[in-house]
Formats: C-alpha cells, structure tokens, sequence
C-alpha cells in the first residue's frame, strides 16, 4: 500500500493538466506511483511532456502502482488527509479515503503505461532566479495552431542566452541566462510554469538530453521534448535598429494607463486600436465611428526624438507594461514598436496609418499628473465647480484659534468653509507656480534645441 496525502495528489494533477499545449487529445494519463528507496515520487506524461514530483519521504517497500487521473480527481477533494492506494490483483488497484468522514473506495484499472522517465540530464545550469517567469511569459507569446513555421513553440537560444516566444505579430525575447548548451532548440509552449504549484519559485535549473530538455523547479522536474524538425522566425531580424523615438513610462503613469485601457473606445474592434502618439510629450488615444475621441495624457514620462504616431494593438501594449517594460522605442509609422524592460524585450507590429486617431479639439482627456486633476480644464471630463451664490466670509486667524463670535457661540460650519477657501486658494497657487515652471521648462529646451542647431551649422567668421 502506498498513502499519498490529498494536497499532493490535486498539485501532480493541476501541473499535468497544464503540460497540455492546446486541448488535450486521448484518454486521461495514468500516474505513477512510486514508493523506492523510502522516497515517495509521482510521474505522469501527458502530450509528451512529462512531470515529476519528488513528494518527500516515506517508509515502505519499493512498489510502483499505476494510477489514472480520473481516480485522482475523484479523490483529491479539499481534506488533508490521505489517499491509500494498494494493488488488489494483476492490473487492478483501489484507493480508499475519506470524505467529510464517511470512507470513500473506488476500483480502477492499474494497467497504465509505466515507461521509464527520460534519463536524468548529465550537465545542469546555475540556479536562476528568473527563468521560471521568462519560460511562462514567452509561452504565452507563441501561437496556439502549428504553422509553416513552429510559432507554437518557445525556443531556447543556448548560445545567446535567451528564451522566445512569437505568434507571428509579436514576439517576446527574455535574455541574460546560462543554459548547458550552445544549440538552438524549440520546446512546447506548455502553460504548466504558470501554476500556482510552480510559479514564485526563484532558483531553476535546466539540463539537456538528446531528445528532451528538462526543467527543475524545487521538488518538481518537467521534461520538455525537443522539436527537431521545426523551423522558427528570426526575431531579431525583424527588430528595428538605428534612431527612434523613445519614451520612458513613469511607473504611475503605466498604472493609470492599464487602468485607462479597457474602457478607451474600440475594444471590440478588430486589432483592438490604440494610437500612441510622441510629440514631445506622450499620449495614448482612442477612438471609433459614434464615439467621441479619448485619450491618455502620461504627463510624467519624457518623451525623446522627433513626433512619431503609431496604432497599435492595446493588448500587445498592457501586456508590454504589464512585463515591465518601461521604454518604448517607435522608429516610424510602419516599423514594429519595441517595448524594453529588465531581461524583456517585447516587439509588436503595428496596425498601419489608417489606423491612428487624430487629435481632437473635444477629446475626453485623463491625466495622469496629479495637479491636472484638481483643477479641472475645459476638456476635462470633471463638471465644473458651480460659483457661491454668495461670498464666502473668511476668518482671519494669524495662525491662531479663532475667537468666538460676539454673541459667545462657536459655529463649526463657518470654521471649514474658511478652511476650505484657504485650501482652495492654496491649490490655485500651487497650479498656477506649476503652469509657470512648465512654461519655463519648454522655453529652456526650444532655446536649447535652437543653440545645438546653430553649433551644428558650423558657422565661423571668415
């Protein structure tokens, strides 16, 4: 008999189900259940990936039990108790547990396939801390359908140090690791590195076999086979080189504009538009037939390069500033756009000229700058402030407690409306003294600009 706890029977089959790449095809694996040496381990394979977890210690003769996932997922419930597993005859097995205390026994067929796991590989890499989120987040970059080209597959660059993914429109490149080997190979691109049972683990390693490339995360080790026949796009071929125009996110800038996203006009159209435009400052816009024009104004993010308008698709945006990509360099309307971040880098094609949305006079404008908020503009979504019908009387206090009124009474109302005109007139300033300072700020540049282009004339007396 062999006592697998029930947290452990819902992780092997939560980390199998999603070593499937695309819907699962044939009957429900089996899993293998190990008990050899005193330690406990369950295998499963499915689509040609296979999964093992090194469950712990556990006191027994060696025995090997076959068991199908369905038994699994009838079993693993949310107790934290024990499933039992004992071989009854030849090909025949039982598990017995208990269900809210009342004991539970099913019968299954224990003739599943027990081939050998792929061999253990005989170099691993170093330890790394971030391998486990690049090998997800390139996964959810690549295609769901095969194609001329293995765009439904991640490759790993062996020599280059990278890991990509690409379903053809986009492409994601994770680089700054060390693998045990030089060769290029592609892998299914599996959603298991994303499980709950897997993701947050930092040190992974990776090991290569002539047929598999196998993956160690903690107690769990997924092998992964290798495409040999597969061909894959140059990415690096397609990402543009030379000037561009950059802007820099403002990490509170990215988090209003992920915010902002869904709900700028043209969410269901097709590609799904956005027009990022860089002029001087940066501003994401939206709009479609009917709707009036919105857009979001990143105060805080400076912007580098000459005016460059691009329409892109917002979810290849908010997927690059949900990476962390901080840096967007747009060489021109037509080129791809590439997003930079820690060891990402995110390259997404544009949807052409006809795309883009114009600046409008009446757009409904979002800022991100803080000050902009309290005052309200013309343009503002914000309804003005009505006028008092009457003057507001204020309390002169020279810093000190009012005095009471002559007739003796003290009137609470009277204290915060002058409180409030106070800070009102205070936010005034403070928006009128920021105004000023901008409006300085872009003459010292326009000067700037104008004195680097005069030097560049090279205009010397004779």
């Amino acid at each position: 008999m062999i006592s697998i706890p029930r947290a452990t029977a819902r992780a092997v089959r939560a980390v199998a189900r999603a070593c499937v790449a695309g819907r699962p095809r044939g009957p429900a694996p089996h899993v293998l259940v190990r008990r050899s040496g005193g330690t406990l381990t369950l295998v499963a394979r499915v689509d040609g990936v296979a999964v093992a977890l090194a469950a712990g210690p556990q006191a027994g003769p060696d025995e090997t039990i076959a068991v199908p996932m369905a038994v699994l997922a009838a079993a693993e419930g949310g107790g934290r108790d024990a499933v039992e597993l004992t071989a009854i005859s030849a090909g025949r097995g039982e598990a017995r547990w208990a269900d809210r205390g009342v004991p539970r026994a099913l019968a299954f067929d224990a003739q599943g396939d027990s081939a050998a796991l792929p061999p253990t590989p005989d170099a691993w890499s170093p330890p790394q801390d971030h391998l486990l989120a690049a090998l997800h987040a390139c996964g959810r970059a690549a295609g769901r359908e095969p194609s001329r080209f293995a765009l439904h597959r991640v490759q790993l660059r062996g020599r280059a140090g990278e890991v990509v993914g690409t379903d053809g429109k986009a492409a994601l490149t994770a680089a700054g690791f060390a693998f045990p080997f030089v060769d290029d190979v592609l892998l299914p691109a599996v959603p298991a590195f994303g499980t709950k049972e897997l993701a947050g683990r930092r040190e992974v390693r990776v090991g290569r076999t002539p047929d598999h490339v196998a993956v160690e995360v903690g107690p769990w080790t997924v092998w992964l086979p290798v495409d040999g026949v597969g061909r894959y796009p140059d990415v690096a071929g397609v990402t543009p080189r030379g000037p561009a125009t950059v802007v820099g996110f403002d990490d509170a800038d990215a988090l209003a504009l992920l915010d902002a996203l869904p709900g700028l006009p043209g969410a269901t159209d097709d590609g799904r538009p956005v027009t990022i435009d860089l002029d001087g400052t940066a501003a994401v816009r939206a709009g479609c037939p009917g709707e009036r024009v919105a857009e979001v104004r990143l105060s805080r993010s400076p912007v580098t390069g000459p005016p460059v308008r691009v329409a892109l698709d917002r979810a290849y945006l908010a997927r690059a500033v949900r990476l962390g990509c901080r840096t967007a360099r747009v060489s021109g309307p037509l080129k791809p756009v590439v997003f930079e971040g820690g060891p990402y880098a995110f390259v997404a094609m544009t949807l052409g000229a006809a795309s883009a949305v114009e600046p409008s006079a009446d757009a409904a404008v979002v800022s991100t700058d803080p000050v902009a908020r309290v005052t309200p503009t013309p343009m503002s979504l914000t309804p003005p402030v009505t006028p008092r019908s009457e003057p507001m009387k204020l309390i002169d206090t020279n810093g000190h407690a009012a005095d009471p009124p002559p007739n003796g009474t003290f009137d609470p109302l009277a204290e915060a409306e002058a409180l409030r005109a106070l800070f009102a007139e205070g936010a005034a300033r403070a928006t009128r003294l920021v105004a000023a300072l901008r409006h300085r700020k872009r003459e010292q540049k326009a000067l700037t600009q104008a004195w680097s282009s005069l030097k560049s004339l090279n205009l010397g007396t004779e």
